[in-house]
């Protein structure tokens, strides 16, 4: 469980990085469309292994 909480804020700084990068104008050149799909895919990966915790600390409270 500890392996998923690290990849989801791993993950959760990743996107809080790329949406800032979008947002400050240090990016104006590239803009959204640019970092869009990266956005989409840190998105994806974050449901997943969100998904996954859940699966496991779920199997952990019904052992308990």
């Amino acid at each position: 469980m500890n392996i998923y909480r690290d990849l989801l804020a791993v993950d959760e700084t990743a996107l809080q990085r790329m949406r800032g990068l979008i947002s400050d104008g240090r990016s104006k050149d590239r803009g959204e469309l640019y970092y869009r799909p990266d956005v989409e895919l840190v998105m994806g990966e974050i449901e997943r292994v969100r998904t996954r915790l859940d699966h496991w600390l779920g199997l952990v409270d019904r052992l308990s």
